[in-house]
């Protein structure tokens, strides 16, 4: 249509005629074009307005050691509701969840450092890091959570405490989901640093689609997305008051939950398998797994090793010395020309890894290991195996899982491989485990 329309008043305007090439006009050069300055790079009105807007709203949290009485560490949260909920990061408040006896907190807002609100914890979602604190005084001014998520390249907002220095708004741009993660985030381009963490990204109408998270720098950070928020708003306004229910309970149930699901979706498809020398080896299992692989070289070995490493690269975070919900796993190919079976041997019985490895954790946090080593029958290849599993103190019913195997079917080459597995049940650990050596397989 516009195209129509714009063909018909062409037709009907007067043709130009050429210049007259003899005339005043035609010699006489054109002025060049005015251009203004550049103005001087400042904070844009709209930023400035929205965060004028906006930054009462936003509030500081201080976790306070009961003994001392000075903080421990600091986030961010904002208010969503008047009866003064607000939305933060798991693991801002998680030393209340493993500690309640030790820790507290109280938030301090914009300009009143000196009357600072205490809060309690009223639900977690620790699969998502995010966590809901309220007050007891009902607040005039909170955020909308977005119903939906945003358009891919959309500005927006981040807003929070960094390293102490008071409310602050970041310019950034929204990219989407994260693909193939095994945890929901959104890639923010953004600089998110330390102190933002539970502070909202809103887009220009002060609308929150995302929950400050976490960053890798160079303007990468990353959101929880909001519709986890929602949710988990949810279900703390349906919740009695005094809730009886200790939160280090609430999050082992989701742990449990969570392990589970993961362990579906790896049994529901048959393990895929990569080439490595001349064997075959568990390959990318799932998309949310990234794998990568090397040779060093080095020419005074006398022996060469390729690696094969895949891992979910991401994890849940418990406490600062607890991750959990992790899968890894990785495969090492040792082979030589110039040693002879017997020497070989010393060497691959020495470098198989048969104590067990497993994810950052603390004597407070698991028991030891307990391992069962043995050798089995895996496709014709016979395999020496340790097989050792950790349970975690305070939530019955999770463990950690630790398997280290070596093929031991021929003279001077072999795999050696490991599996990790953080936060399942003992029966699905194993059975993960028993899948896992079925895709190994020699290919002589």
């Amino acid at each position: 249509m516009w195209t129509l329309l714009l063909l018909a008043t062409l037709a009907q305007a007067p043709a130009l005629a050429p210049p007259d090439p003899d005339s005043d006009e035609a010699l006489e050069p054109e002025p060049p074009a005015v251009v203004p300055p550049l103005p001087v790079a400042s904070l844009p009105p709209s930023t400035q307005e929205l965060f004028e807007r906006l930054k009462r709203r936003v509030a500081q949290v201080r976790i306070i050691e009961r003994r001392s009485g000075s903080r421990s560490s600091i986030g961010s949260a904002f208010f969503v509701d008047a009866e003064g909920r607000a939305v933060t990061n798991y693991h801002v408040i998680s030393s209340i969840v493993q500690h309640p006896e030790d820790y507290t907190a109280e938030l301090v807002l914009e300009g009143q450092e000196a009357n600072a609100i205490p809060v309690r914890v009223r639900d977690v979602d620790v699969v998502h890091d995010l966590a809901v604190i309220q007050q007891d005084a009902p607040v005039k001014d909170w955020f909308e959570l977005a119903d939906k998520d945003t358009a891919q390249g959309t500005r927006l907002y981040a807003m929070g405490n960094p390293h102490d220095l008071g409310t602050t708004i970041v310019e950034g741009t929204y990219n989407g989901l994260v693909q193939d993660a095994l945890y929901d985030k959104v890639h923010f381009s953004g600089a998110i640093n330390p102190g933002m963490s539970g502070g909202p990204t809103v887009t220009g109408d002060g609308r929150v689609v995302g929950i400050n998270v976490a960053t890798l720098g160079n303007q990468l950070g990353f959101l929880v997305p909001v519709a986890h928020a929602r949710a988990l708003l949810t279900r703390a306004r349906s919740a009695a008051p005094e809730q009886t229910t200790s939160l280090l309970a609430v999050v082992a149930t989701q742990l449990m939950d969570n392990q589970q699901r993961i362990t579906e979706r790896l049994l529901s498809t048959p393990v895929p398998t990569q080439s490595l020398g001349d064997y075959r080896v568990p390959g990318r299992w799932r998309p949310f797994l990234k794998c990568w692989g090397d040779t060093p070289h080095d020419a005074d070995n006398p022996y060469t090793v390729t690696s094969y490493q895949c891992s979910s690269e991401e994890d849940i975070f418990l406490s600062g010395e607890q991750r959990t919900g992790v899968v890894a796993y990785d495969h090492a190919f040792v082979s030589s020309d110039t040693l002879g079976a017997l020497r070989f041997s010393a060497l691959y019985s020495a470098t198989f890894a048969s104590d067990a490895g497993g994810v950052d954790a603390t004597q407070d946090d698991v028991t030891n290991f307990r391992c069962q080593t043995g050798f089995v029958k895996v496709n014709g290849l016979t395999v020496r195996t340790a097989l050792c599993l950790r349970a975690y103190k305070r939530m019955p019913g999770l463990y950690d899982l630790s398997l280290r195997a070596a093929t031991l079917n021929a003279q001077t080459a072999g795999v050696q491989t490991s599996l990790d597995l953080a936060g399942f049940s003992a029966d699905n650990a194993r059975a993960l485990a028993r899948r896992y050596l079925e895709a190994l397989a020699w290919t002589k």
